[in-house]
């Protein structure tokens, strides 16, 4: 079991956590940890992990290629997705045409909400992602592309937001707190979803009733591993995944690779 960037403390605490999915399971986990994200992915091509925390896009692309399965998605707010914004000061721009040739802030080249997404969005429309911006930076944080905005260090920035169901109503988002209060001025030009809340992701590999035991303690876990998962995925309780979570993000990536985007973004 692992997920990317886990160390120090952090590792002690995900050895205790697979501790208790071993006697689940039947099954010895231990903890292991990647520096990113694409070598976690790779990890589990080659058989040396079984189960990872990963984000949908290399959840889609390792469930594309037959190497793994997602088995649970975190439910946070009632929700088990989130969205994309493409932000600007308010009165810079009021369509993704208006954006051309700015200045773009992202959070970091792994984030979905803060790069990937909104960039496969902009390739599904047949823009070039590599020339339309004039300069490219990464803030490491999504406060931190919110305030390159805000402070004209930046004309565009993508962030995250959740949105209410019906009204699409933005209810949080990066550039509020976490009660829905807004703690910076922003411009929402679009946003792109839904994205699926990272998953609990399962190599082919690892034996059908071993996939079954995991799913069945994510959906009711004990009290000390609802702790354990909450320290460490701030998440508490888990839904079975599904195809239609993913299909949303799926088109999205279609899309884009219908107008000839090939490669890294």
């Amino acid at each position: 079991m692992a997920r990317s960037h886990a160390i120090g403390a952090v590792q002690t605490r995900l050895k205790e956590l697979c501790a208790l999915v071993s006697e689940v399971t039947d099954t010895t986990f231990l903890p292991h940890h990647a520096n990113s994200y694409a070598e976690l992915a790779a990890a589990m091509r080659d058989g040396d992990v079984g189960v990872a925390w990963m984000p949908p896009i290399p959840a889609i692309e390792l469930e594309e290629e037959g190497a793994a399965t997602a088995l649970a998605l975190p439910t946070r707010q009632d929700s088990s997705s989130y969205y994309a914004a493409l932000i600007t000061r308010e009165g810079r721009g009021k369509s993704i045409a208006d954006l051309q040739g700015m200045r773009a802030a992202w959070v970091d080249r792994e984030s979905a909400a803060g790069y990937l997404v909104p960039r496969l969005h902009l390739a599904s429309l047949g823009l070039d992602v590599k020339t339309f911006f004039a300069q490219e930076t990464f803030t490491h944080s999504h406060l931190g592309v919110v305030d390159a905005v805000v402070s004209g260090a930046a004309d565009v920035g993508a962030t995250f937001c959740t949105l209410e169901p019906l009204s699409k109503r933005v209810v949080t988002a990066g550039w509020t707190a976490a009660d829905g209060s807004t703690i910076r001025n922003v411009e929402v030009v679009a946003t792109i979803g839904p994205i699926p809340n990272d998953a609990f992701v399962a190599a082919s590999r690892v034996p059908a009733a071993v996939r079954s035991s995991l799913t069945r303690w994510l959906l009711a876990p004990d009290e000390k591993s609802r702790e354990l998962l909450a320290e460490l995925f701030q998440v508490r309780t888990f839904k079975v995944a599904s195809d239609a979570h993913f299909e949303p993000l799926r088109h999205v990536i279609r899309a884009a690779r219908a107008r000839g985007f090939e490669g890294s973004l």
